[in-house]
């Protein structure tokens, strides 16, 4: 029992070290903005989209709506409307509905891992994981978007990146009508959030981020963010922002915007 209460208040306190280091820097998101605009200007920027699932790693389902034929199709608009930027050269993790990193459907660990390889042997600059949710309850309160960014512990440089990509591409996901996400499992009504593992650390001893795509990227040295553009299981999200290839569409275009303006890139 001391050893668990030990364990606890060891976690809180480098939990608090975290956060102290993220709000001790001014306007975090501007500052690495500006150094991703910097590196834009200096060479060309490498964005890997990875469109979350697949026909053997199956995400949500709902009422006719399948995430993994879904995240395909906005990760290829999303494409599609980077590509009319200058200096930036842009890949998917899958191009198809299959898994071509290893077709295990009882784990997901070796795909992840392989996007994650994948991404670090085209030089990616960022990654970008396209997402929709679900909620187990169906609780239509549950709606919106949200984005999921590295944790501070470990690489905190990696969280504050992460932080300004956010920042960049939630506000042009809410411009085409969809709200921003409280998070029930981590309520802070900015709809961009962390989670971290309860087992799990890094070489460091600090907990490592839950989602596997998250904490290989970041242990490989590359900034990733999990964006989740909407809820399946909210009628409103569904209808206005899921049922048709015009609506993924926005989707896309909105995540190609925010990233744009995350490297400050400009239109051919």
């Amino acid at each position: 029992m001391k050893k668990n209460i030990t364990s606890k208040i060891k976690r809180m306190i480098c939990a608090a070290l975290a956060v102290t280091l993220v709000l001790a820097l001014a306007n975090p998101g501007e500052v690495f903005a500006a150094k991703a605009k910097k590196k834009a200007a200096a060479k060309k920027v490498v964005v890997v989209l990875d469109p979350g699932h697949d026909t053997v790693h199956h995400g949500c389902s709902y009422n006719g709506f399948e995430e993994g034929y879904a995240n395909l199709a906005i990760a290829m608009y999303c494409k599609q409307e980077l590509e009319r930027y200058n200096g930036v050269t842009v890949y998917l993790t899958r191009t198809t509905l299959d898994c071509p990193y290893g077709a295990d459907p009882a784990s997901s660990t070796g795909c992840l891992a392989g996007r994650v390889n994948f991404a670090k042997s085209v030089g990616a600059n960022v990654i970008v994981s396209l997402h929709n949710d679900y909620d187990p309850d169906m609780d239509p309160a549950q709606c919106g978007s949200k984005i999921i960014i590295p944790n501070a512990f470990y690489r905190p440089d990696i969280c504050l990146a992460g932080f300004s990509l956010a920042q960049n591409i939630l506000p042009a996901l809410t411009s085409t009508g969809l709200t921003v996400n409280n998070w029930k499992t981590d309520p802070n009504g900015t709809g961009i959030c962390t989670r971290s593992s309860s087992i799990s650390t890094y070489p460091d001893g600090t907990p490592k981020d839950y989602y596997a795509l998250i904490n290989k990227s970041k242990s490989a040295g590359i900034p990733a963010v999990i964006v989740e553009h909407a809820f399946c299981t909210s009628p409103s999200d569904l209808q206005n922002h899921l049922s048709t290839p015009e609506q993924l569409a926005r989707l896309g275009v909105a995540d190609a915007t925010g990233i744009a303006r995350y490297f400050g890139l400009s239109l051919r």
